[in-house]
């Protein structure tokens, strides 16, 4: 709150659409099947995604649905694709390893680490360019 101006207006979300583009990409992260899934809004613009984990406990596909949903609210929000991909590009933790299915990527540190390497390859302009880093989660 702004003690001159009084209670600052909220951030406004733009919900996407009811009707959108979408696009899947399908790979496997160590044998374990991933998919990314990616809703546009009308401008082409990043407004949601979806990671989904198949054959794991129900706990790491609910953590990641919980985390899709809160880096979609996030985009809904106006905070930039660059600033969201940043922090959770090289976080490892299982599953981890070879990539494939994939045309360009190749590797991957966890599951994250992995949807976040297909989103800059999505949105090039949006990202910074991709590096390694060593940094656990």
């Amino acid at each position: 709150m702004d003690p001159k101006n009084g209670p600052e207006k909220p951030p406004e979300r733009y919900r996407l659409p009811k009707k959108r583009k979408s696009t899947t990409i399908a790979a496997r992260v160590n044998g374990n099947k991933v998919h990314v899934t990616m809703g546009e809004y009308s401008d082409g613009t990043l407004g949601e995604i979806f990671i989904d984990l198949h054959k794991v406990g129900s706990f790491s596909r609910g953590i990641l649905h919980c985390f899709s949903k809160l880096f979609s609210i996030a985009l809904q929000y106006g905070v930039p694709l660059r600033v969201l991909v940043r922090p959770f590009r090289g976080v490892q933790f299982a599953p981890d390893g070879d990539v494939t299915g994939h045309e360009t990527i190749k590797r991957a540190k966890s599951v994250v680490d992995y949807a976040m390497q297909v989103l800059s390859c999505a949105y090039p302009d949006k990202c910074d360019k991709y590096e390694e880093k060593n940094e656990a989660l």
